[in-house]
């Protein structure tokens, strides 16, 4: 966190489209950040008051200084036995074995599965930022305290292409919106993140900023109320207290101490209502309509709606009143309409920057995940609040049963003087059994033993009701800590852990709406900065591969977040494993080798050993397939060898029924044409013999005229 400040200023100069204040300088706007900080950090103020207990107790510190005090005064012990801490743990291990997995969902018409390079980009993020640990660290803030924080972002400095960061936000440095009180301060419309910084941090930071207007001095005042300030080990940096201490600005500046001294920065994350309109897609790609245009709004209607595919469009007023005036028919389409644009702001005794703020719509990107929720003080809080109370009760049990066993006796006699011959051999001999203690005739009445300290009635029964009342108040069952000593069914107890599952499950719901929120700023972050060409690791089927990252494929569409159980989680694989072992006799006709790798995935084995049994047997089939058993090559030579006269065979007889067929259209075609010709020669004898007798009737015909 100590170069937060510097990184998040650099994104913002990366970010040349983020939209600058004119007048960084604004009384106006500077009273209405400090009228809005005013409001927001007097309930803060009360809740990190509990908070910082809370962290004390779970970390066991769990006696007031008053009473510390008290007890060295009276030679008491001041004894802690820290109940809390194993609960904490607990339910922190919880998380930390059933971890989840972000899945994203294209919404398109249809079935849709998870895209596979979106979310493997996604954990690639998520691995290289150590999202897992930063996020255990913050459930475990929200678990003790109520409140858990982080912020994920891209950094500039270790990476010129944004290196992918996912870190714990120190609860204790966070401020929220008075009026917000929905889980994981989704309603909220500003957050605050108040650090102290070295003068000459702070100096590089803002190097066209005056130093004197650096310090917060208006953010010092209710650091009172915290116990103790953000940095006890140097003093808060103002232009009149300088003077006043050093006799003079000049003094250490010359000797270049800035390091001793410090400022208070508060960054402040907000939204702004901002008006634009909604506008009906003209038909552009229409010839006839671009033709009845002239060429400026032709070129304009080009620029907001060419690479445009949906039907309504959102336009800023700047845009929207350029458009108006060379298209007019525009307002006949359009509605105004306001959204939230988040913008960040440093604040000094002025403001020191004003940037946009490059994040998804309705994030500010810093995420909480909250606890319990006080609806009397409008606080959260965690499991350590119920505790505090027995926890007390049963150090102050303790500490006071110790005192009265060490202040009362445990054994010896009382006597009188002369009930002894001699009083220095009675105190040698009295504990010893093979010795005799002479005792005066007649002063066995005058020896008598000590009393022995009696507890009052109940005493330990309202010990024991008392420490027992730790797991009562939070409803954690000792067999979810695993402290239970007692030989009880092992369905039992699963059912008691799975009950205090029950009893915690507003805090893991909590952490799945954050999970689903954080998703959104990754997917955010994917879709718009990472740049194209970056290699993305894919991890699947047992191998890890990397592929050039192209953000047009995923750039404009629309993805709904899935949190899913991470099957490598290991109660999860525990569980998975269980499960399979009851199926396995179902399953004895359906296991292959490729089957039974893909279950070692899902067993509580170690992925080392797993992924070596994966390589192993690729190796297997790679070796066969490279350098075959003599036997299959003979066996698989004689199946080519019999495949290939069948082949023949069946070539053969295929080519003799060719043959037949061939053989018997001839014959067809022979007795075809064979009656063809006896037809036609039939016909000719046929014309011959009517031409004879024609022939014949004419020479008769001829000679009847002749002999007339």
């Amino acid at each position: 966190m100590a170069a937060e400040f510097e990184i998040e200023q650099e994104e913002s100069r990366l970010d040349t489209s983020a939209p600058v204040s004119s007048d960084l300088t604004s009384d106006s706007e500077f009273m209405k950040f400090k009228r809005w900080y005013h409001q927001d950090i007097d309930n803060v103020l009360r809740w990190r008051k509990e908070a910082r207990e809370d962290f004390r107790f779970y970390n066991g510190h769990q006696w007031e200084s008053d009473d510390i005090t008290l007890l060295q005064e009276q030679n008491r012990a001041p004894i802690s036995i820290n109940k809390i801490a194993p609960l904490v743990n607990a339910v922190v291990g919880s998380e930390i074995n059933n971890r989840r997995v972000v899945r994203y969902i294209p919404r398109e018409v249809g079935d849709s599965a998870a895209n596979e390079l979106l979310t493997a980009a996604g954990d690639w993020f998520r691995d290289e930022a150590d999202a897992e640990d930063e996020e255990s660290d913050a459930f475990s803030d929200n678990v003790i305290c109520g409140m858990g924080w982080t912020n994920t972002r891209l950094d500039y400095i270790r990476d010129p292409d944004g290196f992918p960061v996912v870190e714990r936000l120190d609860p204790l440095k966070m401020a929220w919106d008075c009026k917000a009180c929905k889980p994981n301060l989704t309603d909220a419309n500003r957050f605050w993140f108040i650090d102290d910084k070295p003068l000459d941090e702070a100096m590089r930071m803002f190097p066209n900023v005056d130093r004197d207007v650096l310090c917060a001095d208006w953010a010092i005042e209710s650091s009172y109320f915290t116990g103790d300030d953000l940095n006890s080990g140097g003093m808060i940096y103002d232009q009149t207290r300088a003077r006043f201490y050093l006799g003079g600005q000049e003094d250490f500046v010359t000797d270049g101490a800035f390091s001793e001294f410090y400022v208070r920065i508060v960054e402040l994350r907000y939204y702004e209502l901002e008006s634009y309109y909604r506008v009906e897609s003209p038909k552009i790609h229409n010839p006839d309509f671009f033709n009845s245009l002239t060429s400026e709004a032709s070129v304009v209607l080009a620029q907001l709606f060419l690479n445009k595919s949906e039907p309504m469009v959102s336009l800023s007023v700047k845009e929207y009143n350029r458009l108006k005036k060379i298209y007019p028919p525009i307002q006949e389409t359009s509605e105004r309409m306001q959204r939230k644009v988040a913008k960040r702001a440093f604040l000094g005794k002025k403001i020191l920057e004003k940037t946009g703020l490059d994040v998804p719509k309705n994030s500010l990107g810093w995420e909480a995940m909250t606890g319990y929720f006080d609806k009397t003080q409008k606080r959260y809080y965690g499991i350590v609040r119920s505790t505090k109370d027995p926890q007390k009760w049963s150090n102050k049990f303790f500490s006071q049963t110790i005192f009265l066993l060490n202040s009362q006796a445990k054994g010896g006699i009382m006597a009188e003087r002369q009930a002894f011959e001699d009083t220095r051999e009675a105190e040698l001999s009295w504990t010893r059994s093979d010795a005799i203690t002479w005792v005066n005739s007649g002063q066995l009445e005058a020896i008598r033993p000590k009393p022995v300290a009696a507890f009052p009635s109940g005493f330990f029964q309202l010990f024991a009701t008392t420490a027992d009342a730790i797991n009562t108040v939070t409803g954690i069952s000792p067999e979810f800590i695993g402290t239970r000593e007692v030989n009880q069914p092992g369905i039992l107890e699963s059912q008691r852990r799975q009950s205090t599952l029950n009893l915690l499950a507003g805090l893991f719901n909590s952490l799945r709406k954050y999970r689903k929120r954080q998703g959104l700023i990754i997917l955010y972050l994917i879709q718009n900065r990472i740049p194209n060409g970056r290699l993305i690791r894919i991890i699947g089927e047992g191998k890890v591969k990397y592929v050039p990252f192209v953000r047009e494929d995923l750039a404009n569409a629309d993805y709904d977040i899935i949190i899913d159980d991470a099957p490598t989680s290991p109660n999860e694989k525990e569980r998975t494993f269980a499960v399979i072992k009851e199926m396995m006799p179902l399953l004895q006709g359906f296991l292959s080798p490729d089957t039974i790798l893909e279950i070692l995935r899902y067993s509580p084995l170690p992925v080392t050993l797993v992924e070596k049994l994966q390589q192993a047997y690729a190796n297997q089939i790679q070796q066969q397939h490279d350098s075959p058993d003599p036997k299959i090559q003979e066996i698989e030579a004689k199946t080519q060898m019999l495949r290939t006269n069948a082949e023949i065979n069946q070539h053969k007889a295929h080519l003799d029924l060719q043959l037949k067929q061939l053989d018997l259209m001839v014959r067809q075609n022979k007795a075809k044409l064979e009656a063809a010709t006896a037809a036609q020669k039939a016909q000719l004898e046929t014309d011959r013999l009517v031409l004879e007798g024609e022939k014949a009737r004419l020479e008769a015909l001829r000679q009847l005229t002749s002999g007339s």
